[in-house]
């Protein structure tokens, strides 16, 4: 049996304007390179972990280390 075809909505709602969908469209392009061993283990957790959509998962990763780190380093008064 053939797969449904996905159509391409998008999962915003319905109150924001053009503008901001343009805003959240992804447009810049970063560059990471890796070595076998480091392809081998993100291939073999993909696998594992039944990971689909890779730049997503790389974004998520990136994300949330940054997100980690400065909530890490916030200032604290007491």
């Amino acid at each position: 049996m053939a797969r449904k075809k996905k159509s391409k909505k998008h999962n915003l709602a319905p109150g924001f304007r053009s503008e901001e969908r343009a805003r959240l469209i992804r447009s810049r392009r970063k560059v990471i390179l890796f070595n076998e061993r480091e392809l081998s283990l993100i291939d073999q957790y993909c696998e594992k972990f039944s990971v689909r959509n890779r730049s997503a998962f790389m974004r998520d990763i990136v994300i949330s280390h940054i997100l980690q780190q400065l909530d890490d380093n916030y200032p604290k008064l007491f």
